[in-house]
């Protein structure tokens, strides 16, 4: 598709699709497709200084189409998707462009039950949003639309406060020192108030967003800053949360991050020994690591894997009635509480596991023994389809021989951008890096040639 990706629409905050009247032909476009009843659409937002008039164009498109708009100012996506599934309102909109530079935006799309949007509704939207910018449609309205008030956002947000404050047991972190890192982003007041709500002693970093400093060197893209203040405050553990707050990275009491494998290899455990990973089954990508595999089958645990990218895990956990699910990017699952991925869910989850098994997190980290891996992204003039690499797809398959059971070859184009992405593992990290890079330089030369035809 041309302007969906694997989450939405993403680009540049100050070009097309972002400016003004394409923007708002994309909010038309989602007011004409949703059920005409309920309260009208959701749309939050991170801390982008885009993100306001991104609102107000958003807000005039689903106006035009005779639909409210609820404005429920910075709050995390998950929160957004939460308040759909539990009141009546059409769709939901969150503007973000999640663990990107605040000189990106993006605008993903919810259903009235709180989920993301499968790709044959996108591909739908995507097809009438084309004709009307080909058509050169401009959106005037006659309609007058009163959009909800302050009070009513207000009202919103407190619910999803109080459901991530009732995950644990009251006052259960008294007594503990938990570090987060909010990214200058979406989480910046509601995770410290939820911490110190069940009683923790809250050290924050990166909570002052000024619209530029978003997940600037920070949050989850750069879990060293919360693992030092860890480290330096002698904290019980530690979180990273992205821009948007989707996403969660951990951090131990030694200040060791521990990605999302770490992260769904403890949480996988814990439910099966005590009963309740429903279907003995976990959801991982294709980018999980190898040791999280081995860790899943020494545990007797069931493994399915998806696609990259939440919305396919949710799909897969669907499917497979599993309730645990999640990429090493840290976006993970409980889908007993909610449909999408949530950053301070997942804390939330990890804290209860870890009170009340009583010990430290690098502990609990010790089942999985990851596997070295190089993940490469290399830029390319065009996503040539990999059948069409021959070449390529030799060297491919000749590097999955010479690894065998003790090693992984993932190739695979970004989705939202023009990069190669290859990642490989192994028991040698040289010998990987130089495969991968074989890999890449097949393949670019590849499409040099093809493109130059």
């Amino acid at each position: 598709m041309k302007f969906f990706g694997t989450d939405g629409i993403r680009g540049k905050a100050d070009g097309f699709p972002f400016d003004n009247n394409t923007v708002s032909l994309i909010g038309y476009v989602l007011a004409e497709s949703v059920d005409k009843k309920g309260n009208g659409i959701l749309i939050g937002r991170d801390t982008r200084q885009s993100g306001k008039r991104i609102l107000n164009a958003l807000t005039k498109g689903i106006n035009a189409a005779g639909i409210k708009v609820t404005d429920l100012g910075i709050l995390p996506t998950p929160a957004t998707a939460y308040i759909l599934k539990n009141n009546d309102y059409q769709a939901g909109i969150v503007i973000s462009a999640s663990h990107n530079p605040y000189t990106d935006n993006g605008i993903k799309f919810f259903s009235s039950k709180g989920t993301k949007l499968p790709d044959n509704v996108e591909a739908k939207l995507e097809k009438q949003l084309v004709k009307y910018i080909d058509d050169k449609k401009i959106l005037k309205s006659d309609k007058k639309i009163k959009n909800f008030s302050v009070g009513d956002s207000k009202k919103l947000v407190e619910q999803y406060k109080n459901f991530l404050v009732g995950l644990m047991p009251k006052d259960a972190l008294k007594g503990k020192k938990v570090a987060i890192d909010c990214a200058n982003g979406a989480s910046y007041k509601i995770a410290p108030e939820v911490l110190k709500k069940l009683k923790a002693t809250v050290v924050v970093i990166n909570n002052n967003p000024n619209g530029k400093n978003i997940n600037l060197n920070c949050g989850a893209l750069h879990p060293e800053a919360v693992a030092e203040t860890v480290k330096k405050q002698k904290c019980f553990c530690g979180f990273a949360f992205d821009g948007d707050a989707d996403r969660v990275i951990s951090v131990d009491e030694k200040g060791t991050v521990r990605d999302g494998d770490f992260f769904l290899g403890v949480v996988a455990k814990y439910l099966k020994d005590n009963n309740k990973l429903k279907n003995n089954t976990l959801v991982i990508t294709v980018m999980a690591n190898l040791g999280l595999l081995k860790a899943a089958k020494q545990e007797k645990i069931n493994v399915i894997t998806s696609k990259v990218g939440d919305r396919y895990v949710y799909e897969d956990l669907k499917k497979y009635k599993a309730i645990l699910g999640g990429e090493q990017s840290g976006h993970i699952i409980f889908k007993n509480l909610l449909d999408t991925g949530d950053g301070q869910i997942s804390a939330l989850q990890l804290l209860n596991i870890l009170v009340k098994e009583d010990k430290p997190l690098s502990q609990m980290c010790s089942l999985i023994k990851k596997y070295p891996q190089i993940l490469i992204n290399e830029k390319v003039a065009e996503k040539v389809p990999l059948e069409r690499l021959p070449l390529t797809t030799k060297v491919i398959k000749q590097t999955e021989k010479k690894l065998g059971d003790n090693g992984r070859v993932l190739v695979r184009y970004s989705g939202t951008e023009n990069l190669l992405r290859v990642m490989l593992e192994g028991q040698d990290k040289k010998e990987i890096k130089l495969l991968a890079q074989q890999i890449i330089k097949t393949a670019k030369t590849e499409i040099h040639k093809i493109i130059s035809k």
